[in-house]
């Protein structure tokens, strides 16, 4: 365990997910990685850039040219120059280090010696390592940094040997052999564009995504193709009654009687009532198979588990390792109740949070987060599928150590999110929908702690 010189920052990058095929690349934001690498060269002090995990997503790639590799063949993508040229800058001042953990994502950084010395000589990074294991002190007392990607957490993702190019957990396969084979289709409807599948959080929520995109979109085409012509029809009825009345000498309101053009007002009466009773049917029936579903879930599950969420399991396992309860799976020889702050990703959700170890010790586990665009559900208003928000999520970690003690700081950089909704997702989830930060806003510290 390295101990680093006083003034040393550590900042932790994690799930850029960086390349992929047309229609498979869900990295959006090579400027703000860019500006945030040109501001960390600008530093005083030296400082180690942890890449801890799918900072390349190698999965969404498929065959790669002769002569290349799925690295070599992303950073030659011209969209990306900017942005590799400054890690090359970055990693060019003295006193800077570039460290590269392996994701589940990007594993093939490990068992492919060819990305590996890619990586090497574009002159992008220092080290490869399982992990990263650091000292720095803090307030006069040695602090313990330590970091792993955390899909070992994630027994979807479990990779048991990073060296075998066979070992391909599930995770692995819904990458190559689902979401990569369907995101080229765009979109295939007008309500449903396949590329956002990957985009989705968390992704167990995908089934949800698509039966809201069709609902929302059969919704909209029964507004727009039916239920407006319907209403358009009935003004037009309504204005030429209103001058017959007047007319006949009658000086009845706009919604006078029906006995001018009786046929049409009894055509328009009698689409009211099959309206209404198809509309109850259909209601019926879903709230039939709603309540057999649920007491289906309840007959199998008596005690009403919460929703799966990998990132409230994480954190979890992750309490219980800081406790002694359980090895570090990628250190397993380290004592994990030694460690001051844990750092991990792979959940793409950022988090900081106070905790014990097995001494009664403070420690702080956060997230890295990710630096992605994800679809976020939002309960609408009415009883409905939910409504998928977009919403940029591009955070970092930053530790430093002061005479206070150890400083871990979770960071953002805010960037508005363009919202892909039709009209009535907004309308059905008007004032629900997140705020978006401003075009140019600057990095704001999310949350902060100090041990």
């Amino acid at each position: 365990m390295p101990e680093l010189q006083e003034g040393t920052t550590i900042v932790f990058v994690s799930d850029s997910h960086i390349g992929g095929d047309p229609g498979c690349d869900g990295f959006e934001s090579p400027d703000e990685l860019r500006s945030l690498l040109e501001d960390l060269t600008g530093r005083d002090g030296p400082v180690e850039l942890i890449l801890a995990g799918d900072f390349f997503d190698f999965l969404q790639i498929g065959r790669v040219p002769e002569n290349m590799n799925r690295a070599s063949l992303t950073i030659s993508r011209p969209e990306y120059e900017p942005l590799f040229a400054a890690l090359r800058g970055f990693r060019e001042k003295e006193g800077n280090r570039v460290v590269y953990l392996p994701g589940n994502h990007d594993a093939e950084s490990f068992w492919n010696p060819d990305i590996q010395e890619t990586l090497k000589t574009q002159g992008l990074v220092d080290e490869f390592a399982y992990n990263y294991l650091a000292s720095l002190d803090g307030g006069g007392e040695q602090t313990t940094i330590y970091c792993e990607h955390g899909n070992q957490l994630d027994p979807a993702n479990t990779v048991e040997d990073y060296h075998d190019p066979l070992d391909t957990p599930l995770g692995h396969h819904v990458v190559m052999d689902f979401t990569r084979r369907v995101a080229p289709f765009g979109r295939i409807s007008g309500g449903l564009d396949l590329s956002e599948i990957k985009m989705v959080y968390p992704l167990v929520a995908i089934p949800r995504w698509v039966a809201g995109r069709y609902f929302y979109d059969f919704a909209g085409k029964v507004a727009s193709y039916l239920l407006l012509p319907l209403l358009v029809a009935y003004l037009v009825y309504r204005v030429a009654a209103y001058f017959l009345l007047l007319a006949a000498g009658d000086s009845g309101g706009f919604l006078g009687s029906s006995r001018e053009l009786p046929h049409i007002h009894k055509l328009f009466l009698d689409i009211v009532i099959f309206g209404l009773v198809i509309l109850v049917i259909f209601a019926v029936f879903f709230l039939v198979i709603r309540h057999a579903v649920r007491r289906t879930v309840a007959t199998m599950d008596p005690g009403g588990r919460p929703r799966y969420s990998p990132a409230q399991i994480s954190q979890n396992k992750i309490r219980s390792i800081l406790n002694g309860d359980a090895c570090l799976p990628m250190a397993p020889d380290l004592d994990p109740t030694t460690i001051d702050v844990f750092v991990s990703g792979h959940t793409h959700l950022p988090s900081l949070e106070k905790a014990e170890n097995g001494r009664g010790e403070a420690t702080v586990m956060v997230n890295s987060g990710c630096w992605l665009r994800q679809l976020q559900p939002v309960s609408p208003h009415v009883k409905g599928p939910p409504v998928f928000v977009s919403k940029f999520v591009l955070t970092y970690v930053v530790v430093s150590a002061d005479e206070t003690g150890l400083n871990v700081e979770l960071w953002e950089y805010p960037k508005p999110a363009k919202q892909r909704l039709s009209r009535i997702e907004r309308l059905i989830s008007w004032r629900l929908i997140p705020d978006q930060p401003p075009p140019g806003s600057k990095p704001r510290v999310r949350a902060g702690a100090t041990v």
